[in-house]
């Protein structure tokens, strides 16, 4: 029986083992931060030290780092672990989007071949936070966001609105807030039987705390009819649709006819995805199935090494880290 080699030291400690894809990315971070970086790890291999953390290390491009921090001092959106946590998706976001938010025609090179009847993209921003009217949701921390928001035009010559979620090793979406154990606990848990498609009110974002999801998702008409006697949001859903309904919300605002969201996350990561039936279950529930589909983070790197342009270290950068784990 073979032995396992065993690791260097300067790989430092893991907090996962085995042959998971979470495993496999840690493992990957962990030998890129001690062989490529060359930089000092905290707890576990994957996470920075102080130092590392400071000088933007967690980045592979010094405007990804000077993106982030510029929106980390917006005062939402971006957290500690965005800048040492390589696992963290927000970084992924960072690295392989700042290039493109920087370069409108770059972006346009990279993308258009990734998604359908895209035609230019004219521009790209992080962590896209909605008007308080959108939902009434936002607080100083809380609130739907947009990880990576674009604006272009599709071949029809009409304006385009695309939200992109990155999730890099997550085994799940976010969920509704009112299915915590937390929530059940206090007494203010949805139950099992929300027929939220007789009543709207039934559902506690709206009741209890004045949400708009279900009055902008009915505006935009995007919702087909609903599974009598359960709530389809309350679970892997959730995050899909309010983040399906804000780009429907943004584009209206803006005059644009198109509206998308996409998934980037890796093709491998099947905790998250479940074989595509996650985003299949969202997609049987929208009067437009098209407008939600799923984004290979592997199709948008290789797309981007055909391109073959851009700052010094990106394209080996994010080859080096994500790609094909």
């Amino acid at each position: 029986m073979a032995v396992a080699e065993k690791e260097p030291a300067s790989y430092g400690p893991t907090s996962r083992s085995g042959a998971t894809f979470e495993a496999r990315a840690e493992a990957r971070q962990r030998r890129y931060r001690a062989e490529v970086l060359g930089v000092g790890h905290a707890a576990y291999g994957h996470w920075l030290d102080e130092k590392a953390a400071r000088t933007g290390a967690n980045f592979v491009t010094s405007g990804a780092h000077v993106a982030a921090r510029q929106r980390d001092a917006e005062g939402k959106g971006v957290g500690q672990r965005t800048f040492t946590n390589m696992l963290a998706s927000q970084p992924m976001a960072f690295n392989v989007f700042a290039p493109l938010a920087t370069d409108p025609e770059l972006a346009g090179r990279v993308l258009v071949p990734l998604i359908p009847d895209l035609r230019s993209v004219r521009s790209i921003t992080f962590e896209h936070t909605p008007a308080p009217d959108v939902f009434r949701d936002q607080s100083a921390l809380g609130g739907v966001d947009c990880d990576v928001f674009i604006e272009g035009t599709f071949t029809d010559g009409e304006s385009a609105v695309i939200a992109i979620e990155t999730k890099f090793v997550e085994k799940e979406f976010s969920r509704c807030g009112h299915r915590t154990a937390a929530k059940a606990k206090a007494g203010r848990a949805c139950p099992d039987d929300v027929d939220v498609d007789v009543s709207r009110g039934s559902c506690l974002y709206q009741r209890i705390n004045g949400y708009a999801y279900w009055e902008r998702a009915d505006e935009h008409g995007t919702l087909r009819a609903l599974p009598a006697a359960a709530c389809p949001f309350c679970g892997a859903l959730w995050q899909l649709w309010v983040n399906h309904t804000l780009v429907h919300v943004e584009a209206a605002r803006r005059g644009a006819p198109h509206a998308r969201y996409l998934v980037c996350a890796p093709a491998k990561n099947d905790a998250l995805l479940r074989g595509g039936t996650v985003l299949a279950s969202f997609q049987a529930l929208l009067t437009r199935p098209e407008t939600a589909a799923f984004l290979s983070l592997d199709d948008v790197i290789a797309s981007i090494a055909v391109v073959g342009s851009g700052p010094m270290g990106w394209i080996e950068g994010i080859t080096a880290r994500y790609a094909g784990i």
